[in-house]
């Protein structure tokens, strides 16, 4: 019995995040998401997921990152997390 409760309780601590694709969200705006079920993360590192991918995208073009607006909706424990960013690419600025 033993062997089988402790990778229950490892994978219930580890939880799953998911990031979402980059979706264009109209006027040069794009969307991106993190989805957190289950574990310990904490709200920052729910946030950060969808800044990493975002900023990703954007580096990809060339360009930087630019946050619009985080929306966040969730309890810990009751509900999945969850990250909604609204970002733009913008030229890179000059050093």
């Amino acid at each position: 019995m033993r062997r089988f409760f402790v990778p229950a309780l490892v994978m219930a601590l580890a939880g799953c995040t998911t990031v979402s694709e980059v979706s264009p969200a109209g006027n040069g705006t794009y969307t991106v998401g993190t989805r957190h079920v289950g574990g310990v993360d904490s709200w920052q590192e729910i946030k950060a997921s969808s800044l990493r991918r975002a900023d990703a995208y954007c580096h990809g073009q060339g360009k930087e990152m630019e946050q619009i607006d985080m929306q966040t909706h969730g309890a810990r424990g009751w509900t999945p997390l969850e990250s909604e960013l609204k970002f733009k690419c913008v030229a890179a600025q000059k050093s």
